[in-house]
């Protein structure tokens, strides 16, 4: 059987298409820090290891036929992609990406000058597209389960992460988890960049509407306020809170629309229509 190996397996990307793989009964080898507290299925070959070790993840990657990377919220994550991706190609698996990618070199100097701070995350995937590992780049929107960051603040009846008022695509990251597994287990599967989005964009007022409505209370966006980095700063820490606060000013400043095309091709690719965030939130609150 062949076996795949995921990178971020105990965070949310990677998570979830650990998630899905094990669901599909494939064989699955996971990278961790810490193997006591990675709590992962039985079913899975639970390594550890450290991504700025060359050693590690050569050992790591020792017999996979696909590996999964997903950038960590690290201060040195271009050094550690180009390590991953050279040892993926010296194995010879096949990559699969989930993040931030602009294929176009162009388009992605652009966006390097117009967002200093994505200029490493730019940087990285394109190494990583360049490997000769069939690499399959996955670019993904907003996520709906960036929520549960902040479900006690929704539960309390406040959503507090800002969206631009003309709105943002946002994707259930289940969707994402399926294609990215068919990349990882299909050897049909082609090389690209793929842009993994949802069915609808949609604004903070619009996004606490819909949890106010399955949680049978009101829900205000508090989004718009300038203070709204203190609400990160009460969830997160560290390189990640630096991370999140640079993308929500991002999505706060400009809108992403959804392109009716580009659903086409995402609905082809998982073979249904994507979820809505009304689809995950209702399953959040049910489950």
């Amino acid at each position: 059987m062949a076996k795949t190996l995921i990178i971020g397996a105990t965070g949310t990307v990677g998570g979830l298409v650990l998630e899905e793989a094990v669901r599909r009964n494939v064989d699955v080898r996971a990278l961790v820090r810490n193997k006591e507290r990675a709590n992962l299925p039985g079913t899975v070959e639970v390594v550890q290891g450290d991504l700025a070790d060359r050693e590690s993840v050569a050992a790591a990657l020792k017999g996979v036929d696909s590996a999964f990377y997903v950038s960590p919220h690290e201060t040195n994550e271009v050094e550690i992609a180009t390590i991953f991706g050279e040892e993926a190609q010296r194995a010879g698996a096949r990559l699969a990406f989930g993040g931030f990618h602009v294929e176009d070199d162009e388009a992605r100097a652009a966006a390097s000058r117009a967002i200093p701070a994505y200029g490493p995350k730019l940087a990285l995937a394109a190494f990583l597209a360049s490997t000769d590992t069939q690499p399959a780049m996955f670019s993904l929107t907003n996520f709906d389960q960036n929520d549960e960051v902040f479900r006690a603040d929704i539960e309390a009846g406040v959503f507090p992460t800002p969206l631009h008022p003309g709105g943002v695509n946002r994707i259930d990251l289940r969707d994402a988890a399926e294609v990215m597994t068919n990349a990882l287990t299909d050897p049909g599967f082609e090389a690209g960049a793929y842009q993994l989005l949802g069915p609808e964009s949609l604004n903070g007022e619009q996004s606490a509407r819909i949890w106010a409505e399955a949680l049978g209370r009101e829900v205000v966006y508090t989004g718009a306020d300038p203070e709204w980095r203190k609400a990160f700063e009460r969830r997160l820490s560290g390189q990640k809170l630096v991370d999140w606060i640079r993308s929500f000013e991002l999505l706060s400043a400009a809108p992403i629309g959804t392109d009716p095309a580009e659903v086409e091709i995402m609905t082809k690719l998982l073979g249904r229509a994507p979820r809505t965030l009304r689809d995950y939130v209702r399953d959040s609150v049910n489950r």
